[in-house]
């Protein structure tokens, strides 16, 4: 059985700098890797601009919420797709490297961290060209402009980041990248579904919104543009009167939850090997 060698604080760091600088290389070494990345948050935001309501959190109406509601899904929902197209092959397509390395002496830890940096750093990057153009042709009319505009930005990192946490933990489930399809399709449909935006969810399937990234994204988002005072008669929603500060610990809580789960599993799986 492998043995993992306890090192010193400082020989883990030193491992996490180093393969940092790797992915980070290997990124913008690559067009086909750099190209997919770059292109994926403008393609949206383009999609958006086509199908938005551009005046509906301006008008504020019961007319208005359908049209509200939709682009805060799609905003929502978009980041979450990125985070987990950016990750779910990440682990997966380099075992036989990480094999070779975790017995000459790399740090799990360290490795799980450094994919989580380098992919959380393209995420924010991704969901910042997102939101702030949508800026160019939406005004979200947050009653309090500045919480609003960090408040929904940060409900998107945060659910980029979560997903793309799932989707790392996926990908150290599985051997090959091709085995993810259906994992990764049955994550997004969970998104979409129990997201507590285009369907009404009760009973087994109300407690379900409470574990999806989406669904306190979306949350954090309405809140703060205020969605349940449009039409209180018509329209309400019990997640989008929590505090925002509440979901977005509760989105940070899932992705540091889905680290610590592929951590884990990574070092259970090389602890098998001879």
């Amino acid at each position: 059985m492998k043995k993992f060698r306890r090192r010193s604080a400082r020989m883990n760091l030193m491992h996490y700098r180093v393969l940092v600088g790797r992915y980070f290389r290997q990124i913008f070494t690559s067009i086909g890797t750099l190209l997919p990345l770059v292109l994926q948050a403008p393609v949206m935001l383009l999609i958006v601009w086509l199908v938005s309501q551009k005046d509906a959190f301006t008008l504020k109406s019961a007319e208005a919420l359908t049209g509200a509601n939709v682009v805060l899904f799609m905003l929502v929902i978009m980041s979450a797709l990125m985070g987990i197209l950016n990750s779910y092959r990440e682990i997966c397509k380099e075992r036989e490297v990480l094999s070779r390395e975790v017995f000459g002496g790399l740090d799990i830890a360290a490795y799980v961290l450094s994919k989580v940096t380098v992919l959380a750093v393209v995420g924010i990057v991704q969901c910042a060209v997102l939101y702030f153009g949508t800026l160019l042709f939406i005004d979200f009319a947050y009653p309090v402009p500045a919480t609003g505009h960090l408040c929904s930005y940060a409900a998107m990192a945060l659910t980029n980041i979560s997903v793309m946490a799932v989707g790392l933990f996926i990908s150290a489930l599985l051997k090959k990248s091709e085995s993810a399809i259906l994992p990764v399709l049955f994550i997004i449909i969970v998104q979409v579904v129990f997201c507590d935006s285009l369907f009404s969810l009760e009973g087994a399937a109300g407690w379900v919104r409470y574990v999806t990234p989406s669904a306190w994204g979306i949350a954090v988002m309405s809140n703060a543009c205020a969605l349940n005072g449009w039409a209180p008669a018509v329209f309400q929603k019990s997640m989008f009167d929590l505090d925002p500060l509440i979901g977005l610990a509760v989105l940070a809580a899932i992705a540091a939850v889905f680290v610590f789960l592929t951590i884990v599993r990574l070092k259970h799986v090389y602890r098998q090997k001879d």
